[in-house]
């Protein structure tokens, strides 16, 4: 009686041992997911935020647009994205920029190697300025 009770939950138990991704699978799927930075990001610092959607171009080229919000600001401020994917480099720049008050161009350069994202320096220039602000880029 006991015996004909555990057959039944012995093949539940390896069924669903079956259906669960293997360590191989999972890298697999990481892998995958980090060939293309195409679609929607955003960008997160104390000062400022992010979001753009990338499409890929020309050999290793993407573009792209989207917006930005300085903290301190109002609104959003529309963007445009240029840049390069030679795989694991994601080179970008961000024209249309506003901040502190100044028309800026911002570039990125990071390596795409993990899902977690990309952190590094967001180099806003113009003429007579510089500032850099640490950024967390994310795929959504």
């Amino acid at each position: 009686m006991r015996f004909s009770r555990i057959i039944p939950l012995l093949v539940v138990t390896l069924a669903t041992a079956a259906c669960l991704p293997t360590g191989e699978d999972i890298e697999n799927e990481l892998e995958a997911a980090l060939q293309s930075v195409v679609g929607p990001w955003n960008g997160t610092s104390q000062t400022l935020t992010l979001d753009f959607q990338l499409q890929a171009g020309t050999g290793n080229a993407v573009s792209g647009s989207g917006t930005m919000k300085e903290a301190a600001a109002a609104g959003t401020v529309p963007i445009t994205v240029t840049g390069t994917f030679q795989r694991p480099q994601l080179s970008l720049t961000f024209s249309g920029m506003t901040f502190e008050g100044k028309a800026v161009q911002g570039t990125f350069t990071g390596n795409y190697t993990t899902v977690g994202g990309i952190s590094g320096p967001l180099q806003l220039r113009a003429t007579g300025y510089s500032k850099d602000v640490t950024i967390l880029l994310q795929e959504r």
